[in-house]
Parts: structure tokens; sequence; C-alpha cells
């Protein structure tokens, strides 16, 4: 494979793998601590709000601390993956 074709295929392989640390971390709600939708369900049971803890409700969406470094996890996973495919694919030495 020439190096071209490596690049291409290493940048997609680099693509997918952010897209999917994407994609989990937009599952599993990384970045909310206590998301829209927690507050939105507890309000449509009849609550104020989200019990957090006891005797504490929470009204208002919450951050999670973490959140703001989220977009560069994803590009240091899909970075690394992007590497790993490309000294994958590089040309092996014939055995002496």
């Amino acid at each position: 494979m020439s190096i071209a074709r490596n690049l291409v295929f290493s940048a997609l392989v680099a693509c997918a793998v952010g897209g999917g640390m994407m994609a989990y971390d937009t599952w599993t709600g990384a970045e909310w601590e206590v998301s829209p939708d927690q507050i939105a369900a507890a309000r449509a049971e009849g609550k104020a709000g989200l019990e957090s803890s006891p005797g504490t409700v929470t009204v208002l969406p919450i951050r999670s601390e973490t959140a703001d470094i989220l977009p560069f996890k994803w590009a240091l996973y899909g970075l690394a993956a992007g590497i790993v495919a490309f000294i994958g694919l590089r040309k092996k030495k014939a055995a002496a």
C-alpha cells in the first residue's frame, strides 16, 4: 500500500474511533451531572425537580466538571487509533 492510501485509511479509522467515543459519551450522558431530561422526568412525576441527595432538589441542569475536556478526549482517542492504524499498515521488511 502507498503512503497516501495508508494516510486515508488511518484518517478514516481516527474519525470512526473519535466519533464512536463521542457517541458513547453522548449516550451515557457524560456531559451532565443532572441532565435536562432527568429534571423533565421528575417534573412529569409532579415533583419540583430532581432530588439529587436527601433533602436537596435540583431544578436546573448541572454540567459535569469534565464536560469541557470531552472534545479533547475524543480527538486524542481518534489520533491514537489513527497512529496505531498507520503503524500497523507500514510495509514489513523481509526477513533476512
